[in-house]
């Protein structure tokens, strides 16, 4: 053991000083929390942020930033599958794996900061700068949430997806802080902008600096051969991995939609308007203290039904709540930002609880795959959300609470359905997962 320790430390040794007590179980944690950090600026200020540059500061229409919007969340679902594919096939791949993260994460950085200097109604630039975000975002992404498996082995599932979920909601919080001076007077959103989107990339990048060191480290640690991958893939239980990414799909475009509206409709005013985005992402991080008792005494997946049903809820009551008062209003944006911070606890760690049933645990490359098959269809829905919310604003224009109503009663109805077939999901992927992996 000591010997372990002490490669570990001289592997460190050309990046920083390390004192002596400091061990591979107390190093990995802080790097990925810092690189989750990192990539989750940038992923909640591209989600939050896209379609309202491509409106407000590119002057593209709705529809067409919203269709522009989801063509490059398509693209990026499916850069999240190939990716994922070609690592846990291709040796070659692996080993220049942790050089490629590293000049993603400069590229990723480098082409949000850009996003709203480009030209007004130039549609070339835009789209190269927005779809070479989203393919240098998969590089990183794919293998960066397969380290989440590797931490698992030794801290736990729900612990794991507890810190990066508070991670998540600090950077969603900087990021909705950001964008309050963004829902001032228009002559000021696209210089605001200018300043914001560069700072935010600025400070992803000095968070990700150490992802290669992270890839690298993660693989070393549980290495296993290529025939034990290729045995451990023909038993992967596809149905339930099927089902569950489905599933996610359906209730994260519901949830995002909801999100990205709250910087366009006209049915909120005030100061709630301004604070709107703010609250929802103040109060996902204390989902956090909220949903973990809950799913360690239910399980993960129950919980994440019930999360996915409160969400509903919060949803379809939020219209009636406005129409009450600001006071109200604010109580149910509270409720749903606690439904949503309890979903994306239990969603990540739902599927990293399946790992170990699937053989995938402790294989960097395949989980790398599994990682990139839930990410992709994840994005997917996220990608929806935005075409939902671009032709929900060029219809009705968003404006109205009856508009607002229009807006969450297809979003309540795809919460049951998340919640149902998530449930369902869990009842009847537990045995055929352990049936698979019985020892012949």
């Amino acid at each position: 053991m000591t010997g372990r320790r002490g490669q570990i430390v001289a592997s460190l040794s050309c990046i920083a000083p390390i004192g002596p007590d400091v061990t591979q179980r107390r190093l990995l944690p802080i790097i990925f929390g810092m690189t989750h950090a990192g990539k989750s600026l940038l992923w909640a200020g591209a989600d939050a942020f896209t379609l309202f540059i491509l409106i407000k500061v590119l002057d593209i229409p709705p529809v067409m930033a919203g269709t522009l919007f989801v063509l490059s969340s398509f693209w990026n679902a499916m850069v999240d599958g190939i990716w994922g594919h070609i690592v846990n096939r291709r040796m070659a791949i692996r080993a220049m794996l942790p050089g490629v993260c590293g000049l993603a994460a400069g590229l990723g950085c480098l082409s949000f900061a850009i996003l709203p200097w480009l030209p007004a109604g130039i549609m070339p630039g835009t789209i190269f700068a927005l779809f070479l975000f989203r393919t240098t975002f998969s590089l990183i992404d794919v293998p960066h949430n397969a380290t989440a498996a590797a931490l698992a082995n030794i801290h736990g599932h729900l612990s794991v997806a507890r810190w990066r979920s508070i991670l998540s909601a600090l950077t969603a919080i900087m990021v909705a802080a950001a964008a309050l001076p963004m829902t001032g007077a228009a002559t000021m959103v696209p210089h605001m902008a200018r300043m914001i989107f560069p700072a935010i990339a600025l400070m992803a990048c000095l968070l990700l600096a150490p992802l290669p060191w992270l890839i690298r480290m993660t693989r070393q640690a549980t290495p296993v051969s290529r025939a034990g991958r290729l045995d451990r893939a023909k038993r992967v239980p596809m149905r339930g991995l099927g089902l569950f990414c489905l599933s996610q799909m359906l209730g994260f475009a519901a949830l995002a939609c909801m999100g990205k509206a709250m910087l366009h409709t006209g049915a909120l005013e005030g100061w709630l308007l301004d604070y709107a985005l703010l609250i929802l992402t103040i109060v996902r991080l204390a989902a956090v203290g909220l949903w973990s008792p809950i799913a360690a005494h239910i399980g993960s997946a129950k919980a994440l039904s019930l999360a996915y049903i409160c969400s509903a809820l919060s949803a379809i009551t939020l219209p009636a709540a406005i129409g009450q008062g600001g006071l109200s209003a604010a109580i149910i944006l509270g409720l749903l930002g606690l439904s949503l911070g309890g979903v994306i606890l239990l969603a990540w760690s739902s599927f990293s609880e399946q790992l170990p049933r699937w053989g995938m645990a402790d294989d960097p490359a395949a989980a790398v795959r599994a990682y990139g098959w839930f990410t992709a269809t994840a994005k997917v829905g996220l990608g929806f959300s935005g075409l939902f919310t671009g032709a929900w604003l060029g219809q009705v224009g968003g404006g109205s609470i009856w508009a607002l109503w229009l807006l969450v009663m297809p979003i309540a109805l795809l919460c049951v359905a998340s919640a149902s077939m998530a449930w369902c999901g869990w009842r009847f992927r537990m045995p055929l997962a352990s049936h698979r992996l019985e020892p012949a």
